[in-house]
């Protein structure tokens, strides 16, 4: 893979943990319960120093850096805040409305592992592949614990 072709990889991988650092950050604004709120928050944390060390990467390899998510994530939070509001904060809601989001950022990280990049670059990928699973299997957990019955 040449430097070019990398460099638009991390940039999407950039693009796809800006998204997920900022509706996770709106899925814990939402949680009431510290047990709920502090993993989305945890995840978010985890995303956003992602998105910079993969940043860093792409300054280190010659290229412009992506800055923000998207706009579609934007209307994502506002939704997730809405439907939040409108189903009187549920937890379960809240959870449901990130899940998908979720599992596509862990796909899109475990993807880029198939890419020929440079040996640093593969560790990067591997090691943020590795925590957005575990993160990602975090949530499933928190959810399925809130689905279970009481």
């Amino acid at each position: 893979m040449n430097t070019i072709d990398t460099i638009t990889l991390l940039n999407r991988l950039i693009v796809t943990a800006k998204d997920g650092e900022a509706a996770l950050r709106a899925a814990a604004d939402e949680a009431y319960h510290a047990d709920i709120k502090e993993p989305l928050s945890e995840y978010s944390h985890f995303l956003g120093d992602a998105a910079r060390e993969l940043q860093a990467a792409v300054h280190n390899l010659g290229g412009k850096p992506k800055g923000a998510g998207t706009f579609g994530n934007t209307l994502h939070r506002t939704w997730i805040h809405i439907k939040a509001n409108a189903y009187g904060r549920d937890e379960g809601v809240i959870l449901n409305e990130i899940e998908a989001d979720e599992q596509a950022a862990e796909a899109r990280f475990s993807e880029a592992l198939t890419w020929d990049t440079p040996p640093a670059i593969h560790a990067l990928l591997e090691r943020q592949y590795v925590g957005t699973h575990a993160r990602h299997g975090q949530i499933q957990a928190l959810r399925a614990r809130l689905d279970a019955p009481h």
